[in-house]
């Protein structure tokens, strides 16, 4: 009897120590929790995150507080989040796709354009273009964002690269942002729905956002 409840204690140590979920192989070493992506048995699966509602990157709601190294998959637009996969640092909520160029101004400096596309891109490469004028010089473009009708399409089968040059006196910015399917599959696609551009403004005159068109890099 004595054999047996130490052998039980110390099975229930390694389970404690290490999981593995799918497959049947031992789990890394390395890992306290070793997700098989591939398991015979359950065909392909994937990692499915908590969904919430975050309002924006300061505030930890849903959290009671900011906890470093939590990851949720966030479901609204509201003030400067957007649908996509965040984790926390800390102090706030980053986003995995698309984190902000630079640090961000004071918050009553920050502007919010919105660029209605609705186009579903079916092509490798697309890249959207246009620009901002009439900026004061100091101010700064903060991030360009897309958003999209299927976030979990994007996240793992799209990249987002967004690209920014200024003008040299400062007082006009040309963006552009490219949606590339990185998996090469034409089956594969996504609706674009808009792009948010934030920016910093130290005047109260608005800047003008302009949307100057799209173009395929490649096609299949």
């Amino acid at each position: 009897m004595l054999i047996f409840l130490l052998l039980m204690a110390q099975s229930m140590v390694n389970l404690q120590a290490q999981v593995r979920v799918g497959g049947s192989v031992a789990p890394n070493q390395n890992a306290i929790l070793d997700l098989n992506a591939n398991d015979t048995v359950n065909g392909s699966r994937g990692l499915l995150l908590p969904r919430v509602t975050l309002t924006s990157t300061t505030n930890a709601s849903p959290l009671m507080e900011h906890i470093a190294g939590m990851l949720v998959f966030n479901t609204a637009t509201s003030n400067d989040v957007l649908p996509g996969v965040y984790y926390n640092d800390g102090t706030r909520w980053i986003r995995s796709v698309g984190e902000e160029l630079t640090p961000q101004p004071a918050a009553s400096n920050l502007r919010r354009a919105e660029i209605e596309i609705n186009e579903t891109i079916s092509l490798q490469s697309v890249l959207y273009h246009g620009e901002i004028t009439n900026l004061e010089p100091g101010s700064t473009v903060l991030s360009i964002k897309a958003v999209f009708s299927d976030p979990l399409v994007v996240q793992t089968s799209f990249s987002v690269k967004p690209m920014l040059k200024p003008s040299e006196d400062g007082t006009t910015v040309v963006w552009s942002l490219q949606v590339q399917n990185f998996n090469f599959d034409p089956e594969i696609s996504c609706v674009l729905k808009k792009i948010i551009i934030i920016y910093d403004c130290l005047r109260e005159e608005e800047p003008s956002v302009s949307f100057l068109g799209s173009f395929g890099l490649v096609g299949w």
